[in-house]
């Protein structure tokens, strides 16, 4: 194993203006975000988290639906509302099990950079445990060059 590197994570220099460590965190789709996802969809849609009952680690992991375009932020004004979620078309037609989604996504600073892993239905999904904190850093990675997808 090359110096640095360890598991899905690879360590270079630090970013030379705020010393902050360039790594890349991988997250995996699971059925516990699924359930979230459904549970904004059953109440039509659009909705404030709070008002979802969702256990603690799935408000925490709930942004993170994002990062395949599976909900977005209600904004109004271009100013986000604080809570409010909505479920794209995206996330409406993974839900109808018409389309289906990378695996996995790997993140730089909450933006993504790189779909992963083999494409799945939201069907095929198995019950996976939340992840915790040991599990990003050891599937965390430095990248070879900084490029965020459209």
């Amino acid at each position: 194993m090359a110096e640095g590197e360890r598991g899905r994570r690879r360590e270079t220099e630090r970013c030379p203006t705020c010393n902050a460590r360039r790594v890349e965190y991988r997250h995996v789709m699971n059925r516990a975000l699924v359930l979230g996802l459904m549970r904004l969809d059953a109440v039509g849609g659009t909705a404030n988290l709070a008002d979802l009952g969702l256990t603690r680690n799935q408000w925490d992991n709930f942004q993170k639906l994002r990062y395949w375009d599976l909900v977005q932020q209600v904004a109004v004004d271009g100013v986000r509302k604080k809570g409010v979620w909505e479920v794209t078309p995206l996330g409406a037609a993974f839900l109808r099990g018409t389309v289906t989604i990378a695996h996995a996504v790997f993140t730089y600073r909450g933006e993504r950079t790189e779909f992963s892993g083999p494409m799945i239905g939201v069907r095929s999904l198995h019950p996976e445990s939340y992840r915790k904190r040991e599990d990003y850093a050891r599937d965390r990675r430095v990248p070879d060059q900084f490029r965020l997808l459209p």
